[in-house]
């Protein structure tokens, strides 16, 4: 299903004009525009509303003639292959994570970091610190690609098609992970047998047994109906995150003054809109699940951290020098 949400901005004459889908801003041409906006999260998530507030605000800031279509659920590829269009100028914003850059960028692993945030207020006082506003420019630099916004996700969970309460269970345990060395390591780390396999892979292979397990955080188990095949969630809370409106660094440094301050200010407001609902809706989302047989389980943080406390001695320099500052605060 495609969303379509037409924008109308009514910018100056010349502030803005941009090719058909390229979402990068040239002069010398006039009219409408479409920017594509692409993700892999269900049409109800929270991402995906995101997405829409997103297409609402720069509608009401502006007037003129962008329209910004919205394919949720995976419809334009895998997030590494809307990636790729993002680099091309075939997508224009993609919503997805930091660790997702880290196969373009060693510095993109900082969000990979086991147990480096002792709880949410931790994580957000971190990215809403000078230290975070510098992690992102020097991912930028390094990458390519722009992490604008933030759309908070809550800690990441063990959600398996059986019961762990402990280490010992998930010995040997076949877990999808993203292709992403920091994570991959973290869960070599704990015993378990991690697994890279697309997003857009996980509830199949979770339903045929390819896999037993995933993490992420509990609201993708609910909108990615991950719980009808994968009924248990320990509480491991190994990572906190948010996903991010990404977009290819030259096309924004390539939009004229009033558009970047239109963007800006539009992606500002769904950030904190979404961080204000992602703490709301968790404990819905907590009882949804309950209420569709999910059983969820606490675990010893401690053991699960002793696990996992080299694999930030092997990240890059910079990335160990973040951490400790991280640590620290």
């Amino acid at each position: 299903m495609r969303n379509k949400i037409a924008l109308v901005s009514a910018l100056a004459a010349g502030t803005l004009v941009m090719t058909a889908c390229s979402g990068g801003a040239e002069g010398g041409e006039e009219g409408p525009t479409t920017w594509r906006l692409g993700h892999s999260y269900g049409p109800e998530s929270l991402e995906n509303r995101a997405a829409e507030r997103l297409a609402d605000n720069i509608e009401e800031a502006s007037g003129g003639d962008i329209t910004i279509e919205i394919f949720p659920s995976s419809q334009l590829g895998s997030w590494e292959e809307m990636q790729e269009q993002l680099e091309v100028g075939s997508v224009d914003i993609v919503i997805e994570s930091i660790g997702s850059l880290e196969r373009y960028s060693d510095l993109a692993g900082i969000e990979g970091v086991p147990f480096l945030y002792e709880d949410a207020d931790h994580y957000f006082s971190t990215w809403d610190s000078e230290l975070g506003t510098e992690m992102m420019q020097a991912i930028k630099e390094d990458s390519g690609f722009f992490l604008t916004g933030a759309i908070y996700r809550g800690p990441r969970v063990l959600n398996s098609t059986s019961p762990i309460t402990n280490l010992a269970e998930a010995e040997g345990l076949k877990i999808r992970v993203p292709n992403q060395e920091t994570y991959i390591r973290t869960w070599q780390a704990l015993g378990t047998a991690p697994t890279p396999l697309s997003f857009n892979e996980v509830f199949s292979g979770l339903e045929q047994g390819a896999i037993e397990a995933q993490e992420n955080p509990v609201n993708v188990a609910r909108f990615n109906s991950f719980y009808e095949v994968a009924p248990y969630i320990a509480h491991t809370n190994h990572l906190y995150g948010s996903n991010h409106f990404q977009l290819w660094g030259e096309t924004y440094d390539g939009w004229d003054e009033e558009t970047r301050k239109m963007y800006d200010e539009a992606v500002a407001e769904v950030s904190t809109w979404s961080r204000e609902v992602a703490l709301e809706e968790m404990d819905d989302n907590i009882a949804f699940l309950e209420e569709n047989g999910v059983t969820f389980a606490e675990v010893d943080r401690a053991e699960w951290v002793e696990a996992t406390l080299d694999i930030a001695d092997s990240a890059d320099p910079q990335v160990q020098e973040w951490v400790e500052q991280i640590r620290e605060g």
